[in-house]
Parts: C-alpha cells; sequence; structure tokens
C-alpha cells in the first residue's frame, strides 16, 4: 500500500532530515543564501547518491536535474516571489517486497506529472536504502507557468492521495482500502520512525502490561489507575477510551490498533484465565562489578547547579544509566509530556557538561561569546563574498569558495549551540518546577500507602480468633 504526505520547506529546515536552520533569516521577504542553502539541503537529501544508486533513480519533471535548483530560483525571481516557503518536501511510501525500484520509480514519476507537471517543477528520487521502497519529490512553490503558489492543504493531499491509489492499482499494488484522511504530525512520524517514546507507544505499553497480569475487567482498571490512565469501558458507549493525567481529552482504544478494540481487549484478558505460566523461582545471579572510591564518599564533590537538574531529569526519564532498560508506561505523568524531547534534553545536557557550565551566568556567558564570535564570522563571510565577486583567477576563486564553506560549517555548528543555550534557559525552570511536583505527588503516595498498612493492621485487632480468643494487643494473659 502506498502511503503519502508532504510539508512544507520554509528558510529554515527540521532537524530531523538533517536540514541547515537559519533562525535569523526566515522572516526575510526576499530569498537569502539560508533560503537557497534550505532548497539545496532537500534536493542533495532527496537525491543523496547512497540511498538512490548513484542518483540513477532520480528525475526532473519540467526541469534538468543537474540545473533544478537555478531553474526554481529563476521561477521565483521572475514572478517576485517574496513568500518564506522555498519549496514542499513529499513522499510515497510503497509496502515492503511489494514493488521493484523501476517499478516504485516509475509509479513516483507519473505521479509528480499527474499533481504537479502541468505548473510546477519537480525533483522526483526513489530511495532504496530502506525495506519500504519510497519516493520523494521536491515541489517548487511558485509556478513556472503563471506564478501562483501550491497549497499544502487537505483538499490537495486528499487528490495527492487519489492518484497515488489510481496509480498503485494500474500496477496492481495495495492500497489503504479506509483511510482516516488525517494528516500525521511530522515530528509524530519522524518518533516514530526513529523508535522514540510516543503518546500512542507508552499507552500501548500501558495497556499490554495491564492486560498481561488482568483476570477481569476491573483487574484491568485498576492497574491502568496504577500507572496514571482512566478506562471509560461504559457497556452503552460503543468505544472505550483511556485517558492519561495531564491530557486535554480521551483517546479511544481502537485507534492504537487492530489489538486494542473492545473484543479483543476481552478476548485477550479472558486468555489469561486459561493460560499457565512458570517463573523461576529463583533468578540466576547476576556479575556485579567492584569499584574502588579514593578518598571518602562524604567528601566528593556532588554535581549541582544546571548540570545537576539536568543529569538528575535525565535519570528520571530513563536516558541514564545508559542502557537500563525503561518501563515508559509507569513513569509520573509530567515527564511523560518530555519523553519526545528526549534528544533535545541530552543535547543540553551534553553542552552543560562539556563547557562545565552550571550557573545562569555562566550561561548567559557562554553564550554572548557565542554570538560575538558568530558576528565576527558572518563579517568575514561577508567580506570574502565581496572579495569573490571581484576575484578574476580561478585558483583564488577556488580558494575563497573554501573558506566561505569552512565558514558556513562553522556557523551552522555555532547556531545549534545558541539555540541549545535559548533552550537551556527556557527549559530549566520548568524542569525544577516538575522535579519538585513530582517530589510532592510521591511524598504524598508514601504517606498513603504507610496510613493504608497502619489500618489494615489495625483492622485485626480485637477479632477472634480460631480457638475462640481475642488476638491483638487488648487480650489479656494470665
Amino acid at each position: 500500500m502506498a502511503v503519502c504526505e508532504i510539508w512544507d520547506v520554509k528558510g529554515k529546515l527540521d532537524h530531523p532530515i538533517d536540514y541547515a536552520e537559519n533562525s535569523e533569516k526566515t522572516a526575510n521577504p526576499n530569498y537569502t543564501e539560508a533560503d537557497i542553502q534550505s532548497m539545496v539541503d532537500v534536493m542533495e537529501y532527496a537525491t543523496n547518491k547512497d540511498k538512490t544508486e548513484q542518483r540513477f533513480f532520480v528525475t526532473g519533471v519540467n526541469c534538468d536535474l543537474a540545473t533544478a535548483r537555478d531553474e526554481m530560483i529563476i521561477a521565483k525571481a521572475q514572478w517576485n516571489d517574496q513568500s518564506v516557503i522555498v519549496c514542499y518536501h513529499g513522499f510515497q511510501s510503497f509496502k515492503h517486497g511489494e514493488v521493484t525500484p523501476e517499478i516504485a520509480h516509475e509509479v513516483g514519476v507519473k505521479l509528480a506529472e499527474k499533481m504537479w507537471g502541468d505548473r510546477f517543477q519537480v525533483i522526483v528520487a526513489t530511495h532504496l536504502n530502506t525495506d519500504c521502497l519510497h519516493n520523494h519529490f521536491v515541489v517548487n512553490s511558485v509556478s513556472f507557468i503563471d506564478g501562483k503558489h501550491y497549497h499544502d492543504n487537505k483538499a490537495n493531499l486528499r487528490l495527492l492521495r487519489r492518484y497515488s491509489d489510481k496509480l498503485c492499482q494500474e500496477y496492481a499494488l495495495s492500497v489503504i482500502e479506509h483511510p482516516n484522511g488525517r494528516k500525521k504530525h511530522y515530528a509524530l512520524y519522524q518518533a516514530e520512525k526513529n523508535g522514540l517514546p510516543t503518546r500512542e507507544n507508552i499507552v500501548r505499553q500501558a495497556v499490554d502490561e495491564a492486560i498481561s497480569k488482568s483476570f477481569t475487567i476491573k483487574d484491568f482498571d485498576h492497574l491502568m489507575s496504577e500507572m496514571g490512565y482512566r478506562i471509560n469501558y461504559d457497556a452503552n458507549r460503543k468505544y472505550w477510551t483511556v485517558i492519561g493525567k495531564g491530557w486535554q481529552r480521551p483517546k479511544r482504544l481502537y485507534k492504537l490498533g487492530e489489538d486494542y478494540t473492545n473484543e479483543r481487549i476481552m478476548e485477550r484478558i479472558s486468555e489469561n484465565s486459561y493460560a499457565v505460566k512458570f517463573t523461576r523461582i529463583a533468578k540466576p545471579n547476576k556479575q556485579v562489578k567492584a569499584y574502588r572510591l579514593r578518598g571518602l564518599l562524604s567528601k566528593t564533590k556532588k554535581v549541582g547547579g544546571l548540570r545537576g537538574l539536568y543529569f538528575h531529569y535525565c535519570y528520571r526519564l530513563g536516558i541514564f544509566p545508559k542502557g537500563r532498560k525503561q518501563n515508559y508506561a509507569r513513569l509520573h505523568y509530567l515527564l511523560k509530556d518530555d519523553l519526545m524531547k528526549m534528544e533535545a534534553i541530552t543535547k543540553e545536557t551534553r553542552l552543560l557538561c562539556r563547557n562545565h557550565i552550571n550557573t545562569a551566568e555562566q550561561l548567559c556567558s557562554y553564550k554572548d561569546a557565542l554570538e560575538t564570535k558568530m558576528s565576527d564570522l558572518l563579517a568575514r563571510r561577508k567580506g570574502l563574498y565581496s572579495k569573490s565577486y571581484s576575484a578574476k583567477n580561478v585558483k583564488e576563486k577556488t580558494a575563497i569558495r573554501s573558506e566561505l564553506s569552512e565558514i558556513t560549517v562553522r556557523l551552522r555548528t555555532i547556531r545549534k549551540e545558541v539555540r541549545l543555550c535559548e533552550g537551556i534557559a527556557a527549559r530549566s525552570d520548568t524542569l525544577k518546577e516538575k522535579l519538585s511536583a513530582i517530589r510532592a505527588d510521591e511524598k504524598h503516595h508514601r504517606k498513603e500507602l504507610i496510613n493504608n498498612e497502619h489500618r489494615r493492621r489495625g483492622g485485626r485487632t480485637n477479632r477472634e480468633n480460631e480457638l475462640g480468643g481475642i488476638s491483638g494487643s487488648c487480650q489479656n494473659f494470665r
């Protein structure tokens, strides 16, 4: 079955496909170097020779592959385009083992011609580096015919999918029978693709764990409640729903997959009544490594400040210690909100550790130094651009271009670190508040457990034992 999606690409490009981001220039209505670089990055990703067999499966529609970028820029200049969207990046993915690279590329080219061929310039590239063959489309945002923009809306997405399904049927390929018509958020799609924890994955993990330990629907409800979820399994409701702490609205369980419908959940629970489970009486002893500490543990210097805060939060999220298997379903609901931000939090932690930053003042000082360095590099690059225009010697021009490329790489690294500093400054207070709230909840939970245990034990007092006597502290012994 072929799956189609498309996203707009602005002056800054998102990390998941290794785009170069320049947040300072995205508001400029004219196309700057960063905007042009954005288009280049998308094209380079789509036509990557490591994924397309030396670009054998790459085709240009209404443009020549070698000069596609220049032709798209000329079209923008011709119609005086001032939009922040430089192009559109789409894909068409096929079912594993169902199509050959030649057929996949042929279908992709026909789809591009059918959808955009009469007005827009498009690059079609077929990637062969994954189990599922898929086509990438880089579409110019401006029509070379009339200068009008392509619009990434629901109607055009439905049209794209309709054309794709029709072509798949012509080539005897499977299609999605009952599409929901909803476009999945790109960040969620990439997180699922890369195996990162998402809200849906965590709920599935919680439901699977609860079902595996349940013999009745009440057991299932109780176990889900322990993990911070509330199940509505009212018989009068057509679909059961689940809602977690901190959620704005409930989610229907059947949307998690075929194994999560009302009937299937009941079947899975009933299967546990007949299942015989064997467990080890004694677990094998694990080999424990011994480490020798020099000096006294009480005199060791603890990591505090921003580094200590991020270390502790990473430990809570399960990032530390490395390699530890984490049950995300049993995390505190405040921590679950940041599971999709694990990569950003990890990068911010590395920056703090690499530069030994413990206070907000040190962070601000480091950021100022980066911005000063960036200003110097920008001024230097501007001078090199002027110098390259006047250079007549080919050797001199090559040297200038090489130096410009080096400066661009350094600027990209500095900009990333500046954004990380901004992220730390914005996130640190929120992390403190969340950790304080989590500690308060855990303290309250421990008190409840102790009180419940006292009530349970106290309930045995003054009860008759099997011999007819009174048990407990009130019994008088002679």
